[in-house]
């Protein structure tokens, strides 16, 4: 067997595990939100490897499966990223909740995907495996190739510099393992994750210097990304609580850093209950943060941080929770008041808020809600 051959089979060989990782989550006795987070990152990560192999590899130059498989996996490969830096995110934070704004993080996948179909809308611009030789792009050869086509080739790219893009603000957030001063304090399963971190960043960073000067460059970084993969699968069979571990870790950083050490945090949530329950300060749509906070003598900041670490919530979810409970109260108590009245009572701004909030906390529209248990 040449050496070539064994270059090839340890970088197909980071592909498939990475599928075999994410199919393993999905046989766990107890499967939560992080786990299929999990599970979808790491298949498309599978996905994204086995793009590399057969672009930088030429095993499949010309050929009509290379081409499909990869041109395919395109807007796939666009999702991997934003997944990966969530759950980095999730470990750090020790929240998971998927805001809607995270779904801006599908535009990049949409539009390579429209990108791509072009060429079945407007004549004259055609892509097939003919046009899609492994080369760099400071070759001669890429700048022979058509516009359409070189556009094809950057898409190759782009979801390696959009991972280094988002990978960096959590490798500064995950610092504080390498503090000396609290080197006996920090586990080594906290620094293992860094370094997996750090090498999705490196083995990205090089893998896009190598697709502008040398397809081997690209493919010695798949052979380090497939090396930090099983590192750390490792680390997982030997610590099981391995997310856990890196959670519990990141959770004392972040309270060493805390704006509410000092604070009499049970006194200030009485207090905010007082003023949501007692006085009803939901009821007013214009509530903000920082007015809120304000009530509290506190900062907008303290607040913040005091309802998701102690209470578990934003604060827009914290709000519209008492808008619900007390729209619930008014729908059985006044079954002669129109919905829009109640939804304005409570504190929403609109009758489409109040109903879409309303629906989603209870299950049912505000219409039905009274219908089922006005009669009881």
């Amino acid at each position: 067997m040449s050496s070539e051959s064994v270059l090839h089979f340890f970088m197909f060989y980071g592909a498939v595990f990475s599928v075999i990782i994410a199919l393993g989550q999905f046989v766990q006795k107890k499967i939560v939100t992080i786990n299929k987070l999990y599970a979808v990152s790491f298949f498309g990560l599978g996905i994204w490897l086995l793009q590399i192999c057969i672009y930088s590899s030429g095993l499949f130059d010309s050929s009509a499966i290379g081409y499909y498989v990869s041109i395919a996996s395109i807007p796939v490969i666009f999702i991997v990223p934003p997944l990966m830096v969530m759950r980095y995110t999730w470990i750090i934070t020790s929240l998971f909740d998927v805001k809607k704004i995270y779904y801006i993080v599908l535009l990049p996948s949409i539009i390579s995907l429209f990108y791509l179909l072009v060429p079945l809308f407007i004549k004259g611009i055609s892509c097939g495996s003919a046009c899609f030789p492994g080369l760099p792009l400071l070759s001669d050869r890429f700048y022979e190739l058509s516009l359409y086509d070189k556009g094809v080739y950057l898409l190759f790219i782009i979801p390696n510099i959009y991972l280094i893009t988002f990978m960096l603000p959590n490798l500064i957030t995950m610092a504080y393992v390498w503090n000396k001063k609290k080197w006996n304090t920090v586990p080594g399963v906290s620094r293992m994750g860094y370094i997996f971190a750090l090498s999705i960043v490196v083995s990205n960073a090089i893998c896009v210097y190598g697709a502008f000067v040398s397809l081997h460059v690209v493919e010695w970084a798949v052979i380090i990304a497939n090396t930090a993969m099983t590192f750390v699968y490792l680390v997982t069979q030997r610590h099981p609580d391995y997310n856990k571990l890196l959670k519990s870790e990141a959770m004392k950083a972040r309270y060493e850093r805390s704006r509410i050490k000092g604070l009499d945090i049970q006194q200030i949530i009485q207090r905010l209950y007082e003023i949501m329950e007692d006085e009803k300060a939901f009821a007013d749509e214009e509530l903000s943060l920082p007015d809120l906070a304000k009530e509290l003598n506190i900062s907008a900041h303290q607040l913040s941080e005091i309802l998701n670490e102690h209470i578990q919530k934003n604060f827009n979810t914290f709000v519209n929770e008492f808008r619900v409970k007390e729209a619930q109260k008014l729908l059985l108590e006044e079954p002669d008041r129109s919905i829009l009245s109640i939804g304005v009572a409570v504190g929403f701004n609109s009758n489409t808020t109040f109903c879409t909030v309303f629906s989603k906390m209870t299950g049912m529209s505000p219409k039905q809600y009274r219908k089922e248990y006005g009669k009881k």
